[in-house]
């Protein structure tokens, strides 16, 4: 049966910590050290005015989808609004997806503070002493927070890191091109994903997007350096393979394919088109799925911009606000 899926995107998003003790954001400052997208403000109003504006809200709306008939041989339906590209968006390193807010501040409670943002689509962090948790654990239960944390636990520091790594995590993949049936498939594999995460780890990679018109994942490190990684299950070869012999392509290379010699880079293309160059790579199984395979590939810019698209960058993104 047929399901909707999203594809892995992955880039940096703004967290806002708030909290009126100057010396505990100092602590906090420590475990997440990037500046440009960990907020602290000491004084609540402001915090609230700039989640307000930086924060996208609930909605279970959808963009108009249409038949994304690429390549001869590929009958694939994806979410096709423009609006929905958040390569295209200049604004999604600045959006807020989680709000970490200390129980006990003058004017307002963090409880408070979150209620006022209940419409907002970002994760709710509530930071509590001792003799607050009765509170933290009504609005827990009352759905204005997602988690609670009293300051003095020994592992609060280190839950709060893993606890938005997550939401930072989920926020992105909400964002990411919505897919139907097989397109896309064979990247939310946990199997490739693993793969994926090696990958970006190993590269330096800093921001990732699915790309439906290519299948295939567009990635940028933290200098804005463009890189490809593509991954193909037996029904990708086999699609590919066939799309080569409709196109009349080369024998060599439907030869190579077949037995999983070289895996070409069409990019941006979807697949192969007669007379267009494409990169010759070296497939790299993926562990634990038979005939399934992948690649990476470096890159230039003119080859990002031929896809379609003219991103702001990360790195271009934390230039800009240095300036």
């Amino acid at each position: 049966m047929n399901k909707f899926i999203r594809p892995p995107v992955s880039y940096p998003t703004t967290v806002v910590f708030v909290d009126d003790n100057d010396n505990y954001l100092d602590a906090l400052r420590r475990f997440f050290p990037d500046v440009s997208t960990n907020l602290f403000f000491s004084r609540p109003q402001a915090g609230l005015a700039f989640i307000r504006q930086h924060a996208r809200e609930n909605s279970l709306e959808f963009a108009p989808a249409s038949a994304c008939l690429s390549e001869t041989g590929f009958d694939r339906f994806v979410e096709s609004s423009p609006q929905r590209d958040v390569l295209a968006r200049a604004t999604r390193f600045s959006e807020v997806a989680a709000v970490v807010v200390d129980y006990d501040m003058p004017g307002v409670s963090g409880v408070e503070f979150l209620s006022s943002i209940s419409n907002l689509h970002c994760a709710k962090i509530l930071l509590t002493g001792v003799a607050d948790e009765t509170v933290a654990v009504k609005a827990f239960n009352a759905g204005i927070v997602d988690l609670y944390l009293r300051k003095t636990d020994a592992d609060s520091a280190n839950r709060l890191v893993h606890f938005l790594k997550d939401a930072k995590s989920r926020h992105c993949s909400e964002m990411g091109w919505l897919a139907l049936g097989e397109n896309g498939m064979t990247y939310c594999d946990p199997r490739t994903r693993k793969v994926l995460d090696e990958v970006v780890k190993d590269k330096g990679i800093v921001e990732y997007y699915w790309r439906p018109e290519q299948n295939a994942i567009l990635m940028f490190d933290r200098e804005g350096r463009g890189s490809v990684f593509v991954a193909w299950a037996e029904h990708d070869w086999i699609s590919q393979g066939e799309i080569v012999a409709d196109e009349s392509g080369p024998a060599e290379l439907l030869k190579q394919m077949a037995v999983r010699e070289v895996m070409p880079l069409f990019w941006p293309h979807l697949a192969y088109r007669s007379g267009v160059e494409f990169r010759m790579l070296k497939p790299q199984p993926i562990p634990g799925w038979g005939d399934a395979f992948y690649c990476w590939s470096p890159i230039e810019t003119p080859e990002v911009v031929q896809a379609g698209v003219r991103p702001l960058t990360f790195a271009q993104w934390r230039s800009d606000r240095a300036r």
